[in-house]
C-alpha cells in the first residue's frame, strides 16, 4: 500500500486546524488574519512611533501565523514523502513497515490513539504522532484498532 504525499499533508493540515481543542481551532483560524488586521490598523492609523513599530510586527507576525502550516510543509516536506507502507495488527499490537524500517508497537505503549474523519492518530509522546488513513486499513484492522482507542 502506498501513503501518498498529499495525503499525508492532508491530515497535517487537518490535524493543525482541528487537531486540539477549540479554541485552539478559533485560535488558529483567525488569529493570524485578526493579527494582521489589527497590525495594519497600527501601522497606517497610529501616530505614535512606538505604535506604527508594533504595527508593523504585527503584521509579519498575523503574515507568519496565517501561512505557518503551508510554511512547515515547505520547510519539511522530505517528510511528507510518498511511502510504501505495510501495516498488521493483532489484538495487542500494531505493526508498521515502510521501506527502511519496521516497527512493531503495544497499543498500550501509545498515549493516545483516536479516530478523526478519514484517519487515525497514534500519539507516542505529545509531539511524536503516527498518522494512518482509514482507507489503507482492512475492516478487521479497523476493528482491531477501534477497540484499542485511547481518547
Amino acid at each position: 500500500m502506498k501513503l501518498l504525499k498529499r495525503d499525508r499533508i492532508k491530515m497535517f493540515i487537518h490535524d493543525y486546524y482541528f487537531g486540539y481543542s477549540g479554541f485552539m481551532t478559533v485560535l488558529r483560524i483567525f488569529g493570524g488574519p485578526l493579527t494582521l488586521v489589527a497590525g495594519i490598523s497600527l501601522y497606517y492609523f497610529d501616530e505614535n512611533k512606538f505604535g506604527i513599530a508594533y504595527g508593523g510586527f504585527c503584521m509579519l507576525y498575523g503574515i507568519y501565523y496565517t501561512f505557518k502550516p503551508l510554511l512547515w510543509i515547505a520547510f519539511r516536506l522530505d517528510s511528507f514523502k510518498t511511502v510504501n507502507l505495510e501495516i498488521e495488527t493483532t489484538q495487542t499490537t500494531i505493526k508498521l513497515k515502510d521501506d527502511v524500517s519496521e516497527s512493531v508497537i503495544q497499543f498500550n505503549g501509545f498515549e493516545r490513539i483516536f479516530k478523526r474523519s478519514n484517519y487515525y492518530v497514534f500519539n507516542l509522546t505529545k509531539s511524536n504522532k503516527v498518522y494512518i488513513p482509514i482507507s489503507l486499513l482492512t475492516d478487521e484492522q479497523k476493528t482491531i484498532i477501534d477497540t484499542n482507542l485511547k481518547e
